[in-house]
């Protein structure tokens, strides 16, 4: 009489693949709310068989790996619209403090001071003999050019705030791009030797979204398993074990910072570093326009001061100083009228008690048509009121842009976790069955044994 201990071998096999399936899916269960989590699944197959004579016995079950849910169109798509949504929250949030800074308040600000400078003068025309009215108008264009001043001091602070983010997004690019390029190492490492690298691939999806973000860049799988990301014009920025560098270069004339990859430029379609130089633009236009503001507004003040009388009927000198270019970084009120007030031009006769034209003509400025600032035409005022209100635009025009960006993301995620994502009644569905077949292999266990046990008595 022989024994057979094949059933013994089947059962255990049983009993630790649905202890391993159990765990699984207890780790499914645990990371429901695990972001990038894969969800996983044990994969059985039939264990080979064994042949006696001209029959085979089964020799039960073996675990052939675990699967994880992934599909590398949903993931490519979702780095690709993670990319586009960098750039537009870069672009908005580098922004929104410039429209902040033009803006001012509602008692200061270089509107403000625009209108509160003319209007010095138009008092002035109303008084034009007047030396406190005189001593007003000195005061503010003095305020007027605080003003322009602050202005481009803030405008500028939130300029070079954008280049020291890109900066900082570079150092951080190349810590992630180094920890991408390890696990490619990794993860090629683990598959090559038969192991599980799903959790090195869920936190390699994690990070590559992340460099997504700031970059735009794109990846695709390679044979090996190692992944190869790109960036704009098709540059390499990670290629299976090595990590190319992005650096910075200083440019003319402000010396902010240009990309490079490898010590060669960086081109970028998309990501936080396409928004942030979009941001660096229009706030270096937004500069220009001020400047030029600023120019337009000496030019014709002057134009007109220097053709009338002061109080003691001389002739005009300039209301803003003019020895260098004036910007809006510069402008100042010449330093004799600040010394002496009587120099103010109220009118372009002798006798400026008679007549205060000028003071009207240089009041009249303000809302005066033919003034040309770059691209924009108009009064000083509406020219202002256009430099702010394109400001204002382009943050709309990125948060609108922004709000549709994110339903897209949004339904590329959700497409990700209707394959990918954990459903704890599919979970507990599971949970069961494998809770159910350990019981039932546990239950063969003790029937092979008590007929073991028979055997075994019938041969004493």
């Amino acid at each position: 009489m022989s024994l057979n201990f094949s059933a013994f071998e089947i059962g255990r096999r049983a009993l630790n693949a649905n202890q391993f399936a159990i765990g699984v899916t207890g780790q499914n269960i645990a990371n429901v709310n695990t972001q990038g989590y894969s969800r996983k699944s044990v994969q059985f197959a039939e264990g080979a068989p064994n042949s006696i004579g001209r029959f085979s016995i089964g020799t039960g079950v073996t675990i052939q790996g675990v699967q994880a849910f992934r599909d590398s169109f949903i993931e490519s798509r979702i780095q690709a619209e993670t990319g586009i949504s960098g750039r537009l929250t870069a672009r908005r949030d580098a922004l929104a403090p410039v429209q902040i800074a033009l803006q001012g308040t509602e008692t200061s600000g270089l509107q403000n001071s625009l209108t509160s400078f003319f209007g010095a003068f138009r008092d002035l025309e109303a008084n034009p003999n007047s030396l406190p009215l005189r001593s007003i108008a000195v005061q503010k264009g003095a305020q007027l050019s605080s003003a322009f001043q602050t202005t481009h001091g803030q405008v500028e602070d939130i300029r070079t705030g954008i280049d020291e983010q890109v900066r900082a997004n570079i150092d951080e690019v190349n810590g992630l791009t180094e920890t991408i390029a390890d696990l490619n190492v990794r993860i090629r490492s683990a598959e090559n030797s038969g192991g599980d690298a799903n959790g090195l691939r869920d936190k390699r999806t994690e990070i590559v979204n992340q460099v997504a973000e700031i970059t735009g860049s794109h990846s695709f799988e390679n044979a090996d398993g190692t992944i190869t990301l790109t960036i704009g014009e098709g540059r390499t920025l990670v290629a299976g074990e090595t990590a190319f560098q992005l650096g910075a270069t200083n440019t003319p004339p402000f010396g902010f910072a240009s990309v490079t990859i490898d010590g060669n430029p960086a081109q970028f379609d998309s990501g936080s570093f396409k928004g942030l130089q979009e941001a660096i633009t229009e706030t270096t236009a937004q500069i220009d326009a001020l400047d030029g503001l600023a120019e337009q507004v000496a030019t014709r003040v002057n134009a007109l001061h220097t053709g009338g009388t002061d109080l003691d009927g001389n002739a005009g000198v300039e209301f803003f100083d003019t020895s260098l270019p004036v910007t809006a970084e510069n402008i100042s009120v010449n330093g004799a009228l600040t010394a002496d007030p009587r120099l103010v031009v109220a009118s372009p006769i002798p006798q400026p008690d008679q007549s205060g034209t000028v003071a009207g003509q240089i009041a009249n400025l303000l809302t005066d048509t033919n003034t040309t600032v770059g691209s924009r035409a108009g009064s000083f005022s509406s020219i202002y009121g256009s430099i702010v209100s394109e400001a204002g635009e382009q943050i709309r025009l990125a948060e609108s842009g922004l709000q549709t960006q994110g339903v897209i993301l949004e339904q590329a995620i959700a497409q990700r976790e209707a394959i990918s994502g954990v459903s704890l009644d599919e979970e507990a569905i599971n949970l069961l069955q494998y809770q159910k077949a350990y019981e039932a292999a546990a239950r063969f266990l003790r029937v092979a044994d008590e007929m073991t046990n028979t055997i075994l008595s019938l041969a004493q």
